[in-house]
Order: structure tokens, then sequence, then C-alpha cells
């Protein structure tokens, strides 16, 4: 017979079980919008502008619960299961939760939308910012951390990272100094808004007639515009700009186009940027650096920024003596064509190709005709199934953002587990994210409850839309675009560690390209162009060997010049990252006629104004594309070359490579994969610019 305590103790089992499923059920409620079938998805798509409102207010209200109950524990009771796991666990949920808010902004069609998007990510950065200055938390996970408790090596990375994170946020300063760095913290998220912004929603164009068009391939002029008096319109976007700089005879066409391009948002964002660029100082100076550069490179792999100078110069000065060469070889062939016009960056573009064609014998605009979008995909998808053991599978009736959006799951194909998803947006529309990019929507890691979070991922292009007349055909640089961003897919997908903080590309940020830029090299060996190519009126006939020869040799073509205007760019970042106040126009000036061999800026243009990169975590980092790339061509040319398929070799890559994710230094994942340190000479001598250092 039961006691009355026993009853009582029923009585409260049963409320609190009666309390838990209706919080189950409101949770579910809550995630109502995720697919059937697949609960591994946590984030939501296609919230009203109401809806993200409502969730980053959850948002907010749920990590201040958990950074108030972290603070709350009392200093000599801290261990890892009330300190470093709650926070552990709160990163793993907001993965999911904070990109539901600011996804959007980047691809919903809705204006409305993506303005809440925008005020969303708002509200979530400045509560960040609060967070990452609390003092009361910080003493708590520092307190653990002195303790010295034993600690898997993740954990303790984790842990180390954490306090490190802290005093690189200034909680050891006076309380007057952390107000300052906050209100400066805040205005540099609003203002590297605005930058992006004004990118995505700036919409200027210029009118041509047809005939100021000669030589631009007729089915890219027929996917134009028409204003009523029959002018074409062409926009200031990459879509539009590149081809024709590419393709146009007209040399005046090729420069108003360049100046457009390099004019976009100029007056707006080169006044963010400058506004920025002191912010950024001032930041790093009250945190005890000497130069925001010093403080964003302390942990990257490069470490300092003469490290980073040293290794743009050093790559400079080896690739000067090329680039002249090629040079000369383009201002030979103006001089034949339009007599003796001075050669201005207008003309790059325009006569690489015109070169590339002669000496390589190939129309290269004829090249898109084998590579239509689905073949390409397919194709990519096959590579990696091979290479790395994986299965991919489309995921039907999946909810998504836009028609044009595709979902698929990822295996692996020998034990079937799934490890993850990633969703495919390819197609420029209105509204949408301008550049190509590769958006980490969940984290894959281990949940406290033992099950494991799976990584989603999201890829975003603007490759040209299908039509009725035009068939959706890739340029050769977008397919290698394609090719580059789905390796950071794969690298998302690939990782496997227990959290979230070290999950797939959460990696230093000189090493997070690595993965594009080493399986770049695929898109120019014959048995794989093969493998993603098709005739688009006959998708079972390939890219011809010639094509493929020709496309191999293209690679290396012009390579000195075209790593001058990376490097270009790269020291324009370091530069103004190390110093307080610059004129960035002027800096460019200079720069360009010192780094292109005479070749000046486009007069009354500003490209740091588009420079996207430089608001969206790369600023005094933009050097890691070609950081990664010397490294990148270091590892293929050691591991992969001449058996670029080689599924024993792409076992190792996978497991050594993108499965520790972030959860080591990379300098020591490439040791133990190169078992050796990495070096720049492989790259050299590939590219032939093997002069100084010989």
């Amino acid at each position: 017979m039961k006691t009355k305590k026993t009853q009582k103790r029923a009585v409260a089992f049963a409320i609190a079980t009666a309390l838990a499923f209706m919080a189950a059920r409101a949770l579910l409620s809550f995630f109502r919008g995720r697919r059937k079938g697949f609960p591994e998805i946590k984030i939501r798509i296609n919230l009203t502008a109401s809806g993200i409102l409502n969730l980053a207010d959850c948002i907010v209200a749920k990590s201040m619960k958990i950074h108030d109950s972290v603070a709350a524990v009392p200093l000599d009771e801290v261990a890892y299961s009330n300190v470093i796991m709650p926070l552990a666990e709160l990163e793993a949920e907001q993965s999911y939760l904070v990109q539901s808010c600011l996804l959007p902004r980047m691809v919903a069609t809705s204006k409305d939308v993506r303005e809440a998007s925008v005020e969303a990510e708002k509200l979530i950065d400045a509560h960040n910012v609060k967070c990452s200055m609390r003092e009361d938390v910080y003493l708590i996970v520092k307190a653990f951390a002195a303790r010295g408790e034993w600690l898997d090596p993740e954990a303790q990375r984790y842990v180390n990272r954490l306090v490190k994170e802290f005093e690189r946020r200034g909680v050891n300063l006076t309380s007057g100094k952390r107000e300052e760095l906050e209100r400066v913290k805040r205005r540099i998220g609003e203002l590297c808004n605005r930058f992006v912004n004004n990118l995505n929603e700036e919409g200027c164009y210029l009118l041509f007639n047809e005939s100021d068009l000669a030589g631009v391939p007729s089915d890219f002029i027929k996917s134009l515009d028409k204003t009523e008096d029959g002018k074409l319109q062409v926009n200031d976007k990459p879509t539009h700009t590149y081809p024709i700089l590419r393709h146009c005879k007209v040399g005046a066409t090729r420069k108003a186009v360049a100046v457009a391009k390099d004019q976009r948002c100029l007056k707006e964002n080169t006044k963010i940027l400058e506004e920025l660029v002191q912010l950024r100082h001032k930041m790093a100076r009250l945190l005890g650096y000497s130069n925001y550069a010093e403080y964003a490179l302390e942990n990257q792999m490069a470490k300092t920024p003469f490290k980073v100078m040293e290794f743009l110069v050093d790559i400079s000065e080896n690739i000067s003596k090329s680039a002249a060469k090629e040079l000369q070889r383009l201002k030979d062939l103006k001089r034949e064509e339009e007599g003796e016009a001075v050669f201005g960056m207008e003309d790059l573009q325009y006569y690489m190709r015109k070169a590339e064609e002669l000496e390589l014998e190939v129309d290269f605009e004829t090249v898109k005709q084998y590579f239509p979008v689905d073949a390409v995909t397919s194709g990519i998808l096959r590579i990696y199934e091979q290479l790395l053991c994986l299965k991919f599978e489309t995921v039907q009736a999946a909810e998504v953002w836009h028609p044009d959006v595709y979902l698929y799951s990822v295996s692996d194909s020998s034990s079937n587990e799934l490890l993850g998803f990633f969703y495919l947006d390819l197609y420029l529309r209105d509204g949408k994210f301008a550049h190509a990019c590769v958006i980490p929507l969940q984290d894959g890691c281990l949940l406290q409850n033992g099950t494991r979070q799976l990584p989603v991922a999201a890829m975003i292009t603007n490759f040209t839309k299908p039509t009725a007349d035009n068939p959706a055909v890739l340029r050769f640089p977008e397919v290698v675009t394609y090719f580059q961003h789905f390796g950071h897919v794969v690298h998302h997908i690939c990782s496997h560690v227990s959290l979230a903080k070290f999950s797939g590309i959460r990696v230093e940020t000189d090493f997070v390209e690595l993965s594009r830029q080493l399986l770049e090299n695929l898109c120019h060996e014959s048995v794989t162009l093969k493998m993603m190519s098709g005739f688009y009126k006959d998708i079972h006939k390939p890219v011809p060997d010639e094509i493929c020869r020709a496309l191999k040799k293209k690679l290396k073509s012009f390579s000195g010049l075209k790593t001058k205007q990376k490097i270009l760019l790269c020291l324009f970042d370091q530069i103004i990252h190390t110093n307080e106040e610059v004129d960035t126009k002027a800096l460019l000036r200079d720069l360009y006629p010192k780094e292109m061999l005479r070749i000046p800026l486009l007069e009354g243009t500003n490209p740091a104004a588009s420079f996207m990169h430089l608001a969206t975590g790369y600023d005094a980092r933009c050097y890691n594309f070609i950081w990664s790339e010397v490294f990148a061509a270091d590892i293929f040319l050691s591991k992969f070359k001449g058996d670029s398929l080689n599924w024993s070799v792409g076992l190792q890559y996978k497991n050594k490579v993108l499965a520790p994710g972030g959860s080591k230094d990379a300098l020591d994942i490439l040791h133990e994969f190169l078992e050796r340190q990495p070096s720049q000479e492989a790259y050299m001598k590939e590219y032939g610019f093997f002069t100084r250092l010989e």
C-alpha cells in the first residue's frame, strides 16, 4: 500500500512529466519547419520577418540564461559539467538557431525578410559583444582552467581557447576601457553589415548599344534586359562584368565596365571602410596590440604581420620577372589590335583570353558547351564519392527557401553512416548574396546526451539560370569556382569533432582555404574533367582530349600577372590594418603601378569599396588565399599528382586533414599528413617562379 509520502512523490513526478511533455511539444512546435524524416536538420528556413526577429529575441534570452547560470557557480564548485559543458552545448545549439536568423539576408526573395535578417544580426551581434565582455563568466572559466583538471586534448584546447578569447576581448581592462571597447566592437559590427548590405542591395546599370558589345557571346547579349528604346542593360556585378571584360572588342566599353565595377558603392563604402580601419586599430590598441593586424594574426598559422609581409613580398619578387614577360606579350597584342592605345587594367582579362586562345588553339568560349550545370554537379559528386568514399543523395520534396535550391544527404559509402547534409543554391536572382560562398548552417559535434549533431552547410553561387533558349552551361572559371567551394562543403561535412567550436571549417583562416585550393587541381586533370563534362546537346559526349590539355596549360597561363593581382589586394589589406588612418584611394593609386608593373589604378575608382572580404571576416587575413594556394600545391604535388583519384590517399586526406576540423593546430595537421613541414618550393617550381629562391 502506498504511503502519503509515496503518493506525493508520484504526483510530483506526474506533474514534472506533464511539464516535460508540454515543453517537448512546444519545442517540436517551434521546429515544425524541419523536414519530415530528417530530424537531424534543426535549422529553420522560410521564417517570416516577424518570426526572424522573435527567434533572435529567443536566442539572446537563452544565451543570457546560460551565461548567468555559469556566472553564478561558486568558485569552489567549478567543474566541467557546470562551467564548460553548458557553454559548449550553447554553441552547438546556437549554430543552427543563429543561422536560421542570418541565412535569409543572403538568400530570401522578400526584401522585408532580408531587412529583418539584417536587424536580427545586429541584435545578436550586439548581444555577443556583451557576452564576450562578461568578467563574471571569465573569472569562473579561468578558475576552472586554473584547477588543472585532466581533460582530453580537444576539451583542453576548448578551455584554453575560451580563456584566450575572453582576454583578447578585453575582460582584464578597466571598466571604462571595457565600455569603450564594447562601443567600438558594436560600431564595427554595424559598419560591416552596412558594407555588405550596400553591395547586396546596390543595383546600378550601364546602357549600351549592341555594337558597343562587339565580341561578347551572343547568348550573353540575349540574356540582357532591354530598355524601351532598345538599349542593353549591363549591371556592375561579376556575372555581367566578367564576360564583357573577357570578350568585348571595344576598348571604350571595357573601360566603362571596368570603371563601373570598381566604382561600386564607392562613396558610401569608402567612408565605411576607412572608419572601420580606424576602429579596428583603436580596438587593437585598447587590447594592448600595436596594430590590428598583430591582433588578427595572433591565432593564425602565420602568427605575425611581419611573417605575412615577408611571405607576400617574397612571392611577389620571385614572380616579377615572369609577370613582366607576360605583360609585354599582352601589350604587343593590344598594339596589333588597337594601335598605340595605353594598356590599362581594363585590358588584362581581354588580352589574356586572346593570348590563351592563340597559344593554346582553343576557343575557350566554346568550352562551356561541355559544362552544363547538371553534368558538372553530378561529376563533382562522383569525384568526391570516389576520392573520399562518400555517397551523395538528393533529398526529395525537401523544404527549401527557393525552388532552385536542392538538398543533399551525405553518407559514408562503406558503412552507410549518415554524415550530414548540404544545400545547393546555384543561380543568380535579385537580392541574393552576390558572391560565391559556403555557410555552415549547423555544426557537427557530440551533444551532452551522447547523440551526434550532424553538420549542415549551404553553398551559394550566382550562375546564370537556364532559359528556354539558353541551357545552363558554365564558363570554365565558374566550374573552378564550383569545385573550389564544394571543397568547403566537404570539409564541413567530413569533420568529426566533439565540440561545435572546432566543427568543419572553424579553423585558422589561413588554413580554411586549403581544402578548396587543394582539390581545385582536379579541375585540370583529364580524368576528372571528363567525369564532370558532357556536351550540352549530347551529355554522353565528354570534353575532348585537346581541350583537356589546353585547360591544363591554361592553369599556369599568365600565372605571374594573376598572382600579382592577388598580392596587390593582400598587401593593401595588410597595410591598412597595420596603420591607424589610411586614404584607401591614395594607397591603391600608389600600389597599382608598383605591383602591376606600372599599370595604374583606373581613374575615379576605388576597388576596396567593393572588396567584400574586408567586411566579412578576412580583414588583415586576405593573404590566406595565396597562403593556402601555396601549401595546397605542396600537398597535391606530394600526394595526389599522377594518381589524383587514389582513394587510399583520399582517405588519409579525409581522416588526417578534414576530420580534425579546428581541434588541432593547422601546422600540426599538415605536418602529420605530409610527414614534414609544409613548404612553398613546390608551388614556385610548378609555376616556373623559382628564380630568386634557387
